[in-house]
């Protein structure tokens, strides 16, 4: 009798040699074994050539691994840029023992080892076609299940997602120190369960970690929310559970709780070093997703982890710890797999060489048309829809599909000229990166136009925006050195294409009568000299999208739009800073202090008030009326900060540290904050995130500048002048130079005389 369900996860029985597969039916989760499926890895060895192995003798002797449990010579395509297929070896072993397996076999004369690192697991999505949290349709004998299939696919938009049972664990510490430590005690325990919260705290910790247990046995959760459990939390009530005698069993299994501490990682990525901790706490059966590492859940909610795991095939707790280039990564595999083309241990195409002068014409990156700083009026924006990832799916662009052959095998049929560069693109097939991005397009474009009918807009929205995570990675990934299916020339084509788009772009809109403000890669801001008109921007849209086949859409009409000054440099605009009013009173802002994540609570907030009252002009005349205005509010919360009416908690400055605390040689605040948490006993590295409060920004000794929050006391104060600086440069950086001179400053001075105290 055939069984329909939710598939949640699966998991490796290392005791039975299986899989076991956690489906919930008639709201209640529980694990099957399944035996049907067995990983494989390829190998591609010298032993396939030679005269004096037979294909029969080379299979006889690679049975013979005690965790092989068949082997068989197939073809596929060894590199993505064969012709044709080779003869490789596939090997099947036990889920138990893949790992193993590929490690042995490569051992063999010239064996180069594929598909090594698909855990079994993923392998299994990938092959069968079945993904986490999709229905599936299954027939069992007892325990195990015999047959299976999956009912949903991987391309739906509008689908159905599990009624899952979630919890949310918070942990409280009896302490009287600043930063706990692993041997101080639970105080009491919280379980957020639905719409209460279960407080657990009893006369001992024994009694309240046993109470703990049976409340997890009793809700029987499917979905474990936690904020630093993969780093700390796991660990401490693991090492509390030992002092009392206990063991705290979380995963379906009953599988009791061990956390191996390992040596967390920091790498750099998108232009931005990050940090993993050692240890990933994942249990079987039951899905664990830690806020604080998790780079979907925490913007996108579980409706980013289930897209992610429809994306990547992978498992629901991998899947909210992977990077996007990872979930990129993932896509790929799985169309390789379907593409027959083996995934590589490493990336095994280098860079062709180049001349000076190539290098000058093609590492050129995106078009950018540099902005004047001023207040516009009567402005409109405009951009594309993934532009990059449309591109790739449009031109054909992959590693492959780049030729640099001067004669074409094809008789130039198939060649897609470059513009600028001096190799094409072929397009006799489709690549493997077009490939993989086309669903992904596809899938954003059509969250996107549900959204704009109005259906379930919050919940569209964390898919799309989960999308648009992976296709901004996408094309950093495909240049990025360690890529599998990576390629620097197709890297570079795209940028070429994307330029040669702007230019067209700025052609049809000077021919319409707009003129471009600013530019910037996939967006546009036209002004007229004539009131904007709705039809002709719509136009304007149409004309570029069918000119450039990368759709074009109308963002908004300005009633006034400010492009601020730099700094360092006050006749330049930053590029990526702006702020305005659109006509139907909305505020959009970009790159101002308010958006920064290094911004305290209380600047952005002082930057908000004056935001709003600029926002009260229709135009730029109304919003030069209003500088005084805005000017006095900002003196307003400078005031409250001189007498000391401000909460710590909204003065909290984050940072986040570029390198390990011994590597620092600069005094910066960064270095400081992270060198006084280490002598308090704190484990830190590069890519962490620090908070502090600035209590003597001026003072000659480096370590009074500064103090990490967690070792702030009542007795300390906050530095007013520094604070007000902030508050102050929030301010300018709101007003365009050419309106703030010297002169306009002292008279507001004179308007407001706080300011003399606080310079």
């Amino acid at each position: 009798m055939s069984k329909i369900g939710w598939l949640l996860d699966a998991s490796v029985n290392h005791s039975r040699q299986a899989l076991t597969l956690w489906i919930k039916v008639d709201g209640k989760t529980r694990g099957y074994m399944y035996r049907q499926f067995h990983p494989s890895v390829f190998i591609w060895t010298d032993l396939l050539d030679r005269t004096d192995w037979s294909d029969s003798d080379l299979l006889r002797a690679v049975r013979k691994h005690p965790s092989v449990v068949m082997a068989t010579v197939v073809r596929r395509f060894v590199s993505i840029y064969d012709e044709e297929k080779k003869r490789v070896l596939q090997v099947f072993t036990t889920p138990d023992a893949h790992g193993e397996v590929a490690r042995d076999m490569g051992n063999l004369p010239g064996a180069t080892v594929f598909h090594a690192d698909i855990d079994p697991v993923q392998q299994f999505f990938i092959t069968q076609d079945i993904f986490p949290f999709g229905r599936v349709e299954f027939k069992t004998k007892g325990d195990e299940i015999t047959e299976i299939k999956c009912i949903d696919s991987r391309e739906d938009v509008e689908y159905e997602v599990p009624d899952l049972e979630k919890i949310k664990i918070e942990v409280f510490v009896d302490t009287e120190r600043i930063v706990p430590g692993m041997e101080d005690p639970i105080h009491h325990i919280e379980i957020h369960h639905r719409s209460r919260v279960i407080h657990i705290e009893e006369s001992n910790e024994y009694e309240i970690l046993t109470r703990f247990q049976d409340t997890i046995n009793r809700i029987d959760p499917d979905l474990i929310v936690t904020r630093g459990g993969d780093e700390n939390l796991f660990r401490y009530l693991a090492i509390r559970a030992k002092v009392n005698g206990l063991e705290l069993v979380f995963s379906r299994d009953g599988k009791p709780l061990r956390v191996s501490h390992k040596k967390p990682t920091s790498f750099w990525q998108y232009n931005q070093i990050v940090y993993r901790p050692g240890s990933q706490v994942m249990f079987n059966g039951r899905i664990h997703v830690d806020r604080g590492e998790s780079l979907y859940y925490s913007p996108s909610g579980m409706e980013g982890i289930i897209e992610g795991c429809r994306l990547a095939l992978s498992q629901p707790q991998r899947v909210a710890r992977m990077s996007i280039g990872t979930v990129n990564a993932a896509v790929q595999y799985y169309n390789a797999y379907r593409m027959g083309i083996l995934i590589p241990p490493i990336k095994r195409n280098p860079e062709f060489l180049k001349s000076v002068n190539d290098l000058a014409t093609i590492d050129r990156g995106g078009l950018i048309f540099q902005p004047r700083p001023d207040i516009y009026e009567n402005v409109a924006e405009c951009d594309f829809a993934s532009m990059y990832p449309t591109l790739m799916v449009t031109r054909n662009i992959s590693p492959e599909t780049i030729c640099m052959r001067r004669e074409c095998p094809h008789n130039h049929r198939y060649c897609i000229a470059i513009p600028e560069l001096n190799f094409k693109l072929c397009g006799h097939k489709k690549g493997l990166v077009a490939e993989s991005l086309d669903l992904i397009v596809r899938k954003r474009n059509a969250f996107k136009e549900l959204i704009e009918q109005g259906k379930d807009v919050k919940k569209y929205e964390l898919k799309q925006n989960t999308l648009k995570g992976v296709l901004v990675s996408c094309f950093g990934y495909l240049g990025f050195k360690n890529a599998r299916f990576g390629r620097v020339e197709a890297h570079t084509a795209v940028t070429a294409f994307a330029r040669e788009i702007l230019l067209r772009t700025q052609d049809i809109a000077e021919s319409m009568g707009l003129e471009m403000v600013h530019g910037i890669v996939d967006s546009v801001w036209l002004k007229s000299d004539d009131k904007m008109d709705y039809l002709q921007l719509e136009e304007f849209c149409r004309r570029v999208t069918d000119a450039v086949d990368i759709k074009m859409s109308l963002k908004g009409v300005y009633r006034w739009l400010v492009i601020p000054s730099s700094r360092l440099h006050p006749t330049i605009a930053p590029l990526n800073r702006y702020y305005g009013v659109f006509r139907n009173g909305a505020i959009k802002t970009r790159g101002i202090e308010m958006r920064r994540r290094d911004t305290c609570l209380y600047v952005g907030d002082c930057q908000k008030a004056m935001i709003r009252i600029l926002a009260q002009a229709t135009d730029k005349a109304g919003f030069l009326q209003r500088i005084p205005e805005a000017y006095a509010t900002c003196q307003r919360y400078i005031e409250k900060l001189w007498q000391d009416d401000v909460d710590f908690r909204d003065l909290i400055l984050h940072t986040r540290l570029t390198r390990d605390p011994d590597d620092y040689r600069a005094t910066s605040r960064a270095a400081i904050v992270a060198q006084q948490l280490v002598k308090s006993g704190r484990d830190l590295h590069a890519g962490q995130k620090v908070r502090y409060i600035l209590t003597s920004a001026d003072s000659p000794s480096p370590v009074r500048r500064v103090k990490a929050i967690e070792l702030v006391d009542t007795t300390m104060r906050y530095d007013a002048k520094a604070y007000a600086r902030l508050c102050e440069r929030a301010f300018e950086n709101l007003i365009p130079v050419q309106y703030l001179s010297q002169k306009e400053l002292e008279l507001l001075k004179e308007i407001t005389p706080t300011m003399g105290r606080s310079a």
